[in-house]
């Protein structure tokens, strides 16, 4: 079959990656005139590591092993730790940080020339009558594509979910993400563990990447429209014509945190930090027409804290291969992907959902956790969710 693809992140390029390697026809259109190349750091569960060996990509040369993962409190006191490498053991697929980039362009390599289009921003989509026929987009640029099926990997404010369904608001949770990656030569970064500190003010996860490389983001509440992270309630406003700076603010916001905190914050400049507000998107009860179907943040974005993003995308791209390769039309296989992946979704959105409740919306949590108290519960609940999802993205 003729496909086409709209968007070139990690779903849209695994999916044509999975496509092409399937025999398909594939074009993979991007509106921005390079891919990102980004360094930030992405867990890829067993779930994930296991399709890209199925999927024929060869992963041992690029990424950073991952054992365990440990929650502290602010003070460094442990509060949760999961040993990864039984979880590996037990599906037979490994643990790793990678940074996105990498990823990604280790797919893009794989597949065949001609495939990749970049600088091509979709402006408008006609799908056939009767639901049968091709589909054609538009481009910016007055360039057509026409396809038997159209998958729109475009991201949460995707273009092709507008078209099927109308505008659709994004939703913040009211956090947020500021991240990046830094050269830190300490302990953590040359390990082989993953550390959230979590405190009243917020939480700070650091994933090692090897070679010295430590991406790191910390978690604050959030505004549309900051262009900073909020400052600790009780730090002093900025001087009339002073430039609030990301990394003041969180310097102020996370003081007394303990090692190796105060040494990261030491190391970054506010060029270093970026945003990425925290969306979750309710699950549609379909979220494809005729020939037209979503993959990916186009239909399920969560916050990044779930740890998911990117596994999901992934498993979309191989369920959707697999689906596209049953019995059926090709609109009902692409029913049957959507069937298929709509009980594991509805699993992450709600996982997503409670962890956020969990961890973020409770006043005083991670204070009285540090001291023994009340945390007894928060840290079953962790636990249990955090295994259970990973049983279940393992299967």
């Amino acid at each position: 079959m003729k496909i086409v693809i709209i968007g070139a992140g990690l779903g849209g390029v695994a999916t044509a990656y999975a496509l092409t390697r399937a025999g398909h026809e594939v074009e993979l259109y991007e509106q921005a005139d390079e891919l990102r190349k980004g360094g930030y750091g992405v867990i890829l569960w067993p779930n994930a590591t296991g399709i890209l060996d199925h999927l024929g990509l060869d992963h041992t040369g690029f990424g950073h092993r991952l054992d365990r993962v440990d929650i502290t409190s602010e003070t460094g006191r442990t509060l949760v730790r999961v040993e990864l490498d039984r979880i590996a053991s037990t599906f037979g697929a490994p643990n790793k940080v990678v940074r996105r980039s990498e990823l990604v362009e280790a797919l893009v390599d794989e597949l065949p020339d001609g495939v990749l289009h970049l600088g091509a921003r979709a402006t408008d989509l006609k799908e056939p009558a009767d639901g049968y026929g091709p589909v054609t987009v538009t481009f910016d640029d007055g360039r057509t594509a026409e396809g038997d099926l159209l998958i729109g990997a475009d991201g949460y404010r995707s273009s092709v979910r507008r078209h099927l369904f109308g505008p659709s608001p994004v939703k913040h949770t009211g956090w947020a993400t500021w991240h990046g990656t830094t050269r830190l030569p300490i302990e953590l970064t040359s390990s082989r563990r993953v550390q959230t500190m979590a405190g009243e003010t917020g939480l700070c996860v650091m994933h090692p990447l090897g070679e010295d490389l430590l991406y790191w983001a910390f978690e604050t509440p959030y505004t549309d429209g900051d262009a900073v992270p909020p400052a600790a309630p009780d730090a002093p406003a900025p001087a009339p014509g002073e430039q609030p700076s990301a990394v003041a603010n969180l310097r102020s916001r996370f003081a007394g945190f303990a090692s190796p905190l105060p040494e990261l914050l030491d190391s970054i400049t506010d060029n270093d930090v970026h945003l990425f507000p925290h969306i979750l998107h309710e699950v549609p009860k379909r979220w494809g027409r005729g020939p037209v179907t979503l993959l990916g943040d186009a239909v399920h974005a969560v916050p990044p804290r779930t740890g998911m993003g990117a596994n999901q995308a992934l498993e979309d791209a191989w369920v959707i291969s697999r689906a596209l390769a049953g019995p059926g039309t090709p609109t009902e296989r692409l029913r049957r992907y959507e069937r298929i992946r709509h009980r594991r979704i509805k699993l992450l959105y709600h996982y997503a959902a409670a962890t956020g409740k969990q961890g973020q919306s409770v006043p005083g949590l991670f204070t009285k956790a540090k001291d023994g108290a009340n945390f007894t519960g928060f840290q079953r609940f962790q636990i249990k969710a955090f295994s259970t999802f990973l049983h279940a993205a393992g299967r």
